[in-house]
């Protein structure tokens, strides 16, 4: 645990999987009274407090997924992420674009993913986060595991994590019970869209 410490201490960038971390990984359809098939999906209100606490302690926050839909990019948008890659099941690409985007390097960077396509990212940044849920080869990627599985709040519990490790939470913490407590402005969202995906 205290090399995971020594690793969130040094994040500047967290970036995320959608289903299986924001989500519980099920993706639910039913049929509009006009034909059309619809997708929703169930997303946890804690980690849109976690997007608050990063944008008051100046971390930035991306989302890489293979999976192209507007409810994600719609939730994106509400919680304040900075960069959404949509449609991306090869994620190395977006994560060096990131990086040059931002002057960054991978050891300042977190990643949060659960099935086989995250490895890459997984094995690359400098702080690798799954759940307890994940695919098993990817725990064995991961410098840390959460303990609340994924859609249930465990982008929150890394978030809350690296804050820590970098001194950053106590103080917040300290703001919201004086109800002082302001966070930062939501980034306007990029969105960059790949056709490797799944609709």
């Amino acid at each position: 645990m205290q090399q995971a410490r020594e690793r969130a201490q040094r994040i500047k960038l967290i970036l995320t999987d959608v289903d299986g971390i924001l989500t519980d990984g099920k993706v639910n359809f039913f049929v509009a009274p006009d034909g059309r098939i619809e997708e929703f999906k169930s997303f946890n209100t804690q980690d849109g407090i976690a997007l608050m606490l990063c944008h008051s302690a100046g971390i930035l926050c991306g989302i890489i997924t293979g999976r192209r839909h507007q409810t994600t990019i719609e939730r994106a948008k509400n919680l304040g992420f900075k960069y959404m890659y949509q449609g991306f099941l090869t994620k190395i690409g977006p994560l060096q674009d990131v990086l040059e985007k931002e002057n960054l390097t991978p050891d300042q960077v977190c990643y949060m993913g659960d099935d086989i396509t995250d490895i890459p990212l997984l094995a690359e940044v400098g702080f690798a986060a799954t759940v307890p849920n994940a695919v098993d080869v990817v725990k064995d990627h991961a410098h840390y595991i959460t303990k609340r599985v994924g859609g249930d709040g465990a982008l929150r519990e890394v978030v809350d994590f690296v804050l820590d490790a970098q001194g950053k939470l106590g103080p917040i913490l300290e703001q919201v019970k004086a109800s002082a407590w302001t966070h930062g402005a939501r980034p306007k969202m990029e969105i960059i869209t790949s056709q490797e995906g799944i609709n």
